[in-house]
């Protein structure tokens, strides 16, 4: 388990709050992630997003089913970190390999839900996303 991106995305106990999710491909694929960190001012000058970089799979768990006795313990450990690179685990070795060779397992704990991602890379940036086509 590896924290990542540590001052773009971190939590006071709870993570970011999610403004906007964008997806790709007619809701196929989550491309990028618009948030606020806490005690951020809501305004566009604070936005932040996170860019998923060939993402694979996605699990998305709301806040009233995340089992903090495993999922949380690198937000205990790692304070106050909220993004995590946990490399290949059992759940990232449980799908078919085919596609995931660059692939890593990310973990992003946000305000009211949790993030498992499957993708090459995760990157974040401050302001909103920019699609290619906008």
């Amino acid at each position: 388990m590896q924290p990542i991106h540590t001052d773009e995305f971190f939590h006071d106990g709870r993570g970011p709050e999610i403004h906007y999710v964008h997806w790709a491909q007619n809701g196929a694929l989550l491309q990028a992630i618009d948030y606020f960190n806490p005690h951020a001012v809501h305004e566009s000058s604070s936005l932040k997003h996170v860019l998923i970089v060939k993402p694979q799979i996605v699990m998305i768990t709301p806040e009233e089913a995340i089992n903090y006795s495993r999922d949380g313990q690198g937000m205990i450990s790692y304070k106050p970190a909220a993004m995590f690179d946990l490399g290949r685990t059992d759940w990232f070795q449980s799908f078919a390999q085919r596609h995931l060779g660059h692939c890593r397992h990310f973990q992003m704990f946000f305000y009211d839900e949790l993030l498992d991602i499957i993708a090459e890379d995760i990157r974040c940036h401050a302001g909103g996303f920019k699609s290619r086509a906008g």
